[in-house]
Protein backbone atom coordinates (compact mmCIF):
# COMPACT_ATOMS: atom_id res chain seq x y z
CA UNK A 1 0.00 0.00 0.00
CA UNK A 2 1.45 3.28 -0.75
CA UNK A 3 0.41 6.82 0.22
CA UNK A 4 -0.36 9.80 -1.61
CA UNK A 5 2.05 12.96 -0.42
CA UNK A 6 0.60 15.33 -3.71
CA UNK A 7 -2.10 17.86 -3.17
CA UNK A 8 -3.03 17.35 -7.10
CA UNK A 9 -5.58 14.46 -7.65
CA UNK A 10 -3.98 12.13 -10.29
CA UNK A 11 -5.11 12.72 -13.79
CA UNK A 12 -3.49 9.94 -15.65
CA UNK A 13 -6.18 8.01 -15.85
CA UNK A 14 -8.23 11.02 -17.37
CA UNK A 15 -5.75 11.18 -20.98
CA UNK A 16 -5.52 7.37 -21.45
CA UNK A 17 -7.71 6.53 -24.85
CA UNK A 18 -10.65 4.20 -24.48
CA UNK A 19 -8.61 1.49 -26.06
CA UNK A 20 -5.51 2.37 -23.92
CA UNK A 21 -7.91 2.08 -20.41
CA UNK A 22 -9.24 -1.23 -22.49
CA UNK A 23 -6.06 -2.69 -22.85
CA UNK A 24 -4.97 -1.65 -19.39
CA UNK A 25 -7.75 -3.71 -17.88
CA UNK A 26 -6.81 -7.24 -19.11
CA UNK A 27 -5.21 -8.67 -16.23
CA UNK A 28 -4.26 -11.71 -14.94
CA UNK A 29 -7.94 -11.87 -13.60
CA UNK A 30 -9.42 -10.57 -16.95
CA UNK A 31 -7.82 -13.90 -18.77
CA UNK A 32 -8.80 -16.66 -16.11
CA UNK A 33 -12.41 -15.28 -16.15
CA UNK A 34 -12.37 -15.90 -20.04
CA UNK A 35 -10.73 -19.05 -19.60
CA UNK A 36 -13.02 -20.15 -17.01
CA UNK A 37 -15.72 -19.08 -19.21
CA UNK A 38 -14.77 -21.28 -21.82
CA UNK A 39 -14.12 -24.30 -19.84
CA UNK A 40 -17.27 -24.39 -18.03
CA UNK A 41 -18.91 -24.02 -21.71
CA UNK A 42 -17.08 -26.76 -22.43
CA UNK A 43 -17.78 -28.73 -19.53
CA UNK A 44 -21.87 -28.09 -20.05
CA UNK A 45 -21.79 -29.70 -23.63
CA UNK A 46 -19.63 -32.91 -22.73
CA UNK A 47 -22.39 -33.11 -19.63
CA UNK A 48 -25.19 -32.87 -22.08
CA UNK A 49 -23.87 -34.90 -24.84
CA UNK A 50 -22.26 -37.72 -22.27
CA UNK A 51 -25.62 -37.91 -20.06
CA UNK A 52 -27.87 -37.48 -23.38
CA UNK A 53 -26.28 -40.85 -24.56
CA UNK A 54 -27.58 -42.65 -21.73
CA UNK A 55 -31.00 -43.71 -21.52
CA UNK A 56 -32.44 -43.52 -18.13
CA UNK A 57 -35.89 -44.19 -18.86
CA UNK A 58 -37.13 -41.46 -16.64
CA UNK A 59 -38.79 -39.27 -19.24
CA UNK A 60 -35.36 -37.40 -19.73
CA UNK A 61 -34.93 -36.59 -16.17
CA UNK A 62 -31.32 -36.93 -16.68
CA UNK A 63 -31.40 -33.95 -17.89
CA UNK A 64 -30.97 -32.47 -14.98
CA UNK A 65 -27.86 -34.34 -13.55
CA UNK A 66 -25.50 -31.57 -14.44
CA UNK A 67 -27.40 -29.73 -12.90
CA UNK A 68 -28.41 -31.38 -9.29
CA UNK A 69 -24.60 -32.22 -9.84
CA UNK A 70 -23.75 -28.38 -9.25
CA UNK A 71 -25.60 -27.61 -7.34
CA UNK A 72 -24.64 -29.78 -4.55
CA UNK A 73 -20.77 -28.82 -5.76
CA UNK A 74 -22.03 -25.55 -4.56
CA UNK A 75 -23.62 -26.30 -1.42
CA UNK A 76 -20.30 -28.39 0.15
CA UNK A 77 -17.91 -25.09 -1.33
CA UNK A 78 -20.31 -23.34 0.85
CA UNK A 79 -19.68 -25.21 3.70
CA UNK A 80 -16.35 -25.89 3.60
CA UNK A 81 -15.56 -22.12 3.06
CA UNK A 82 -18.63 -20.37 4.42
CA UNK A 83 -16.21 -17.39 4.45
CA UNK A 84 -15.31 -16.63 0.44
CA UNK A 85 -11.48 -17.30 -0.43
CA UNK A 86 -10.35 -17.20 -3.60
CA UNK A 87 -10.48 -20.97 -3.97
CA UNK A 88 -14.45 -21.11 -3.48
CA UNK A 89 -14.95 -17.72 -4.95
CA UNK A 90 -13.50 -19.14 -8.55
CA UNK A 91 -15.16 -22.60 -8.08
CA UNK A 92 -18.65 -20.84 -7.14
CA UNK A 93 -17.94 -18.21 -10.22
CA UNK A 94 -17.21 -21.69 -12.87
CA UNK A 95 -20.18 -23.42 -11.46
CA UNK A 96 -22.49 -20.36 -12.48
CA UNK A 97 -20.75 -19.61 -15.58
CA UNK A 98 -21.53 -23.41 -16.61
CA UNK A 99 -24.60 -23.07 -15.73
CA UNK A 100 -25.53 -19.82 -17.83
CA UNK A 101 -23.33 -20.85 -20.58
CA UNK A 102 -25.31 -24.31 -20.35
CA UNK A 103 -29.04 -22.26 -20.63
CA UNK A 104 -27.69 -20.33 -23.38
CA UNK A 105 -26.73 -23.47 -25.28
CA UNK A 106 -30.36 -25.10 -24.86
CA UNK A 107 -32.31 -22.02 -25.20
CA UNK A 108 -30.71 -21.44 -28.28
CA UNK A 109 -31.16 -24.74 -30.14
CA UNK A 110 -34.21 -26.15 -28.53
CA UNK A 111 -36.59 -22.97 -28.18
CA UNK A 112 -36.45 -20.99 -31.09
CA UNK A 113 -39.58 -20.60 -33.22
CA UNK A 114 -38.46 -20.37 -37.19
CA UNK A 115 -41.83 -21.69 -38.41
CA UNK A 116 -42.40 -17.61 -40.33
CA UNK A 117 -40.70 -14.76 -40.50
CA UNK A 118 -42.75 -12.81 -38.10
CA UNK A 119 -42.39 -15.53 -35.28
CA UNK A 120 -38.78 -15.66 -36.23
CA UNK A 121 -38.27 -11.73 -36.09
CA UNK A 122 -39.73 -11.84 -32.24
CA UNK A 123 -38.41 -15.31 -31.50
CA UNK A 124 -34.56 -13.98 -32.30
CA UNK A 125 -35.42 -10.27 -30.42
CA UNK A 126 -36.39 -11.73 -27.12
CA UNK A 127 -33.71 -13.95 -27.40
CA UNK A 128 -31.35 -11.46 -28.00
CA UNK A 129 -32.82 -9.72 -24.74
CA UNK A 130 -31.81 -12.46 -22.83
CA UNK A 131 -28.28 -12.65 -24.01
CA UNK A 132 -28.16 -8.72 -23.38
CA UNK A 133 -28.99 -9.65 -19.49
CA UNK A 134 -26.93 -12.82 -19.18
CA UNK A 135 -24.08 -10.47 -20.44
CA UNK A 136 -24.55 -8.28 -17.59
CA UNK A 137 -24.72 -11.51 -15.20
CA UNK A 138 -21.42 -12.87 -16.63
CA UNK A 139 -19.55 -9.35 -16.27
CA UNK A 140 -20.78 -9.24 -12.93
CA UNK A 141 -19.19 -12.86 -12.39
CA UNK A 142 -16.25 -11.67 -13.47
CA UNK A 143 -16.17 -8.30 -11.08
CA UNK A 144 -16.81 -10.63 -8.11
CA UNK A 145 -13.22 -12.35 -8.93
CA UNK A 146 -11.73 -8.74 -8.41
CA UNK A 147 -13.48 -7.68 -4.99
CA UNK A 148 -10.89 -5.91 -2.87
CA UNK A 149 -10.35 -7.04 0.84
CA UNK A 150 -9.64 -3.40 2.27
CA UNK A 151 -9.47 -5.19 5.94
CA UNK A 152 -5.73 -5.36 5.78
CA UNK A 153 -4.88 -1.83 4.58
CA UNK A 154 -7.81 -0.44 7.31
CA UNK A 155 -6.06 -2.50 10.05
CA UNK A 156 -2.90 -0.35 9.31
CA UNK A 157 -4.30 2.69 8.61
CA UNK A 158 -5.95 3.06 11.75
CA UNK A 159 -3.49 2.19 13.64
CA UNK A 160 -2.32 5.78 12.94
CA UNK A 161 -5.51 7.21 13.91
CA UNK A 162 -5.81 5.29 17.29
CA UNK A 163 -1.97 6.49 18.22
CA UNK A 164 -3.29 9.69 17.41
CA UNK A 165 -0.38 9.94 14.60
CA UNK A 166 -3.34 11.69 12.39
CA UNK A 167 -6.35 13.01 13.90
CA UNK A 168 -8.08 16.14 11.81
CA UNK A 169 -10.89 17.27 13.25
CA UNK A 170 -13.87 16.10 12.03
CA UNK A 171 -17.81 17.65 12.25
CA UNK A 172 -20.60 14.94 12.28
CA UNK A 173 -23.77 16.14 10.85
CA UNK A 174 -27.03 14.70 11.59
CA UNK A 175 -29.89 15.93 9.19
CA UNK A 176 -33.59 15.60 10.36
CA UNK A 177 -37.02 16.90 9.42
CA UNK A 178 -39.78 15.71 11.69
CA UNK A 179 -38.11 12.57 13.17
CA UNK A 180 -39.55 11.81 16.76
CA UNK A 181 -37.52 13.13 19.37
CA UNK A 182 -36.47 9.47 20.64
CA UNK A 183 -35.43 8.84 17.55
CA UNK A 184 -32.95 12.01 17.14
CA UNK A 185 -32.01 10.96 20.78
CA UNK A 186 -30.98 7.91 20.19
CA UNK A 187 -28.54 8.93 16.92
CA UNK A 188 -26.88 11.47 18.92
CA UNK A 189 -25.74 9.80 21.60
CA UNK A 190 -24.30 6.81 19.24
CA UNK A 191 -22.88 9.91 17.45
CA UNK A 192 -21.03 10.64 21.28
CA UNK A 193 -19.90 7.48 21.47
CA UNK A 194 -18.08 7.38 18.50
CA UNK A 195 -14.35 7.06 19.95
CA UNK A 196 -12.58 9.98 18.62
CA UNK A 197 -10.89 12.67 20.08
CA UNK A 198 -11.91 15.53 17.75
CA UNK A 199 -15.25 15.45 17.15
CA UNK A 200 -18.06 17.78 17.34
CA UNK A 201 -21.49 16.52 16.97
CA UNK A 202 -24.32 18.99 14.82
CA UNK A 203 -27.50 18.56 14.16
CA UNK A 204 -29.11 20.12 11.09
CA UNK A 205 -32.81 20.68 11.71
CA UNK A 206 -34.85 21.81 8.93
CA UNK A 207 -38.39 21.31 10.86
CA UNK A 208 -37.11 24.34 13.27
CA UNK A 209 -38.33 22.53 16.31
CA UNK A 210 -38.04 24.10 19.71
CA UNK A 211 -37.81 20.41 21.36
CA UNK A 212 -35.38 19.70 19.23
CA UNK A 213 -33.22 22.61 19.95
CA UNK A 214 -33.09 21.82 23.54
CA UNK A 215 -32.60 17.97 23.23
CA UNK A 216 -29.18 19.67 21.98
CA UNK A 217 -28.63 21.73 24.68
CA UNK A 218 -29.31 18.91 27.43
CA UNK A 219 -26.83 16.75 25.30
CA UNK A 220 -24.56 18.95 24.37
CA UNK A 221 -24.35 19.39 20.80
CA UNK A 222 -24.64 22.16 18.15
CA UNK A 223 -27.76 22.53 16.57
CA UNK A 224 -28.01 24.59 13.27
CA UNK A 225 -31.63 25.30 11.17
CA UNK A 226 -32.64 27.82 8.43
CA UNK A 227 -35.14 29.95 7.55
CA UNK A 228 -36.48 28.12 4.37
CA UNK A 229 -36.36 24.70 3.13
CA UNK A 230 -34.83 25.14 0.24
CA UNK A 231 -33.35 21.90 -1.85
CA UNK A 232 -34.14 19.62 1.16
CA UNK A 233 -31.05 17.29 2.67
CA UNK A 234 -28.93 18.95 0.22
CA UNK A 235 -29.90 22.25 1.23
CA UNK A 236 -29.64 21.56 4.83
CA UNK A 237 -26.30 20.10 4.34
CA UNK A 238 -25.18 23.14 2.50
CA UNK A 239 -26.19 25.28 4.99
CA UNK A 240 -24.25 23.67 7.59
CA UNK A 241 -20.88 23.55 5.50
CA UNK A 242 -21.45 27.33 5.25
CA UNK A 243 -20.93 27.55 9.47
CA UNK A 244 -18.30 24.95 10.05
CA UNK A 245 -14.29 24.52 10.07
CA UNK A 246 -13.59 20.98 10.17
CA UNK A 247 -11.42 19.42 7.72
CA UNK A 248 -13.77 16.13 7.56
CA UNK A 249 -17.44 15.82 7.57
CA UNK A 250 -19.15 12.69 8.65
CA UNK A 251 -22.96 12.35 7.17
CA UNK A 252 -25.90 10.36 9.30
CA UNK A 253 -29.35 10.08 8.42
CA UNK A 254 -31.58 11.00 11.52
CA UNK A 255 -32.26 7.27 12.35
CA UNK A 256 -29.00 6.34 12.13
CA UNK A 257 -26.54 4.74 15.14
CA UNK A 258 -22.80 4.22 14.15
CA UNK A 259 -20.35 1.84 15.54
CA UNK A 260 -17.89 3.00 18.34
CA UNK A 261 -15.35 2.57 15.95
CA UNK A 262 -16.56 4.46 13.20
CA UNK A 263 -14.09 7.08 12.78
CA UNK A 264 -10.81 5.08 13.38
CA UNK A 265 -11.81 2.84 10.60
CA UNK A 266 -12.30 5.49 8.84
CA UNK A 267 -10.52 8.33 8.73
CA UNK A 268 -6.89 6.83 8.29
CA UNK A 269 -7.77 6.46 4.31
CA UNK A 270 -7.84 10.12 4.56
CA UNK A 271 -3.86 10.63 5.05
CA UNK A 272 -3.82 9.98 0.91
CA UNK A 273 -4.58 13.47 -0.67
CA UNK A 274 -6.96 11.53 -3.91
CA UNK A 275 -9.45 10.28 -1.36
CA UNK A 276 -12.59 12.64 -1.16
CA UNK A 277 -14.94 9.98 0.13
CA UNK A 278 -15.61 6.71 1.94
CA UNK A 279 -18.76 5.19 2.39
CA UNK A 280 -19.61 2.46 4.44
CA UNK A 281 -21.89 -0.34 5.09
CA UNK A 282 -25.30 0.18 6.18
CA UNK A 283 -28.01 -2.75 7.75
CA UNK A 284 -31.56 -2.01 9.30
CA UNK A 285 -32.68 -3.99 12.22
CA UNK A 286 -35.96 -3.99 10.88
CA UNK A 287 -37.48 -7.11 9.85
CA UNK A 288 -37.63 -6.79 5.77
CA UNK A 289 -41.81 -6.75 5.38
CA UNK A 290 -41.77 -9.05 2.71
CA UNK A 291 -39.70 -12.07 4.21
CA UNK A 292 -41.10 -11.11 7.60
CA UNK A 293 -44.81 -12.45 6.10
CA UNK A 294 -43.57 -15.04 4.25
CA UNK A 295 -42.05 -16.39 7.64
CA UNK A 296 -38.34 -16.53 5.95
CA UNK A 297 -36.75 -13.18 8.15
CA UNK A 298 -33.76 -15.99 8.78
CA UNK A 299 -33.50 -17.43 5.43
CA UNK A 300 -34.33 -14.63 2.83
CA UNK A 301 -31.51 -11.47 2.64
CA UNK A 302 -33.00 -8.33 2.40
CA UNK A 303 -32.35 -5.89 -0.15
CA UNK A 304 -30.65 -3.40 1.25
CA UNK A 305 -27.90 -5.95 3.04
CA UNK A 306 -27.38 -7.59 -0.73
CA UNK A 307 -27.05 -4.33 -2.28
CA UNK A 308 -24.06 -3.32 0.59
CA UNK A 309 -22.80 -6.43 0.80
CA UNK A 310 -22.51 -7.99 -2.93
CA UNK A 311 -22.74 -4.95 -5.11
CA UNK A 312 -21.42 -2.24 -3.62
CA UNK A 313 -18.13 -4.36 -3.31
CA UNK A 314 -18.19 -5.32 -6.90
CA UNK A 315 -18.80 -1.72 -7.77
CA UNK A 316 -15.37 -0.73 -5.13
CA UNK A 317 -13.43 -2.90 -7.24
CA UNK A 318 -13.82 -0.94 -10.56
CA UNK A 319 -14.07 2.79 -8.18
CA UNK A 320 -17.47 3.50 -9.04
CA UNK A 321 -19.38 2.75 -5.46
CA UNK A 322 -22.55 4.57 -5.17
CA UNK A 323 -22.54 7.14 -1.90
CA UNK A 324 -26.29 6.62 -0.40
CA UNK A 325 -26.49 9.55 1.40
CA UNK A 326 -25.94 8.21 5.12
CA UNK A 327 -23.32 6.79 7.33
CA UNK A 328 -19.63 8.04 5.18
CA UNK A 329 -17.29 10.70 5.78
CA UNK A 330 -15.78 13.22 3.33
CA UNK A 331 -13.35 15.99 2.96
CA UNK A 332 -14.46 19.14 3.58
CA UNK A 333 -12.32 21.34 1.26
CA UNK A 334 -13.14 18.96 -2.29
CA UNK A 335 -16.32 19.69 -1.30
CA UNK A 336 -15.89 23.35 -1.26
CA UNK A 337 -14.36 23.00 -4.37
CA UNK A 338 -17.51 20.97 -6.54
CA UNK A 339 -19.91 23.56 -4.46
CA UNK A 340 -21.20 21.64 -2.08
CA UNK A 341 -23.71 18.66 -1.90
CA UNK A 342 -25.48 18.64 -5.68
CA UNK A 343 -29.27 20.52 -5.69
CA UNK A 344 -30.28 19.70 -8.88
CA UNK A 345 -31.56 16.51 -7.91
CA UNK A 346 -33.27 14.59 -5.36
CA UNK A 347 -30.42 11.77 -5.44
CA UNK A 348 -27.87 14.56 -3.83
CA UNK A 349 -25.89 11.74 -2.55
CA UNK A 350 -25.24 10.05 -5.86
CA UNK A 351 -24.72 12.89 -7.68
CA UNK A 352 -22.23 14.67 -5.53
CA UNK A 353 -19.75 11.34 -5.14
CA UNK A 354 -19.83 11.47 -9.29
CA UNK A 355 -18.61 15.04 -9.12
CA UNK A 356 -16.11 14.13 -6.87
CA UNK A 357 -15.00 11.18 -8.97
CA UNK A 358 -15.34 13.42 -12.23
CA UNK A 359 -12.44 15.92 -10.30
CA UNK A 360 -10.03 12.88 -10.17
CA UNK A 361 -10.96 12.05 -6.48
CA UNK A 362 -11.50 8.58 -5.42
CA UNK A 363 -14.57 7.58 -3.86
CA UNK A 364 -13.97 4.40 -1.84
CA UNK A 365 -16.49 1.44 0.09
CA UNK A 366 -15.97 0.31 3.49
Amino acid sequence: MFRSVDNQPDQTNQKKSILQLLLSNLSQRFVIFILLAIFGFLIAITLFYCVGEVNFALNKSYLYLPTFFLVILTQITIKLSPHPKSWSRGLIVTILIGLTLRYLYWRSLSTLNLSNITNSIFSVLLLGIEILFTFGTLLQLYLTLKIKDRRHQVAELSRDVINHNFIPSVAILITTYNEPLFILKRTILGCQNIDYPQKTIYLLDDGKRQEIKQLTEALGCQYITRENNDYAKAGNLNNALNQINEDLIAVFDADFIPSINFLNRTVGFFQSSKIALVQTNQNFYNIDPVARNLGLEKELTDEVEIFSRHYQLIRDSIETMVCYGSSFIVRKNYLDEIGGFVTSSVSEDYYTGIKLSAKGYKCIYL
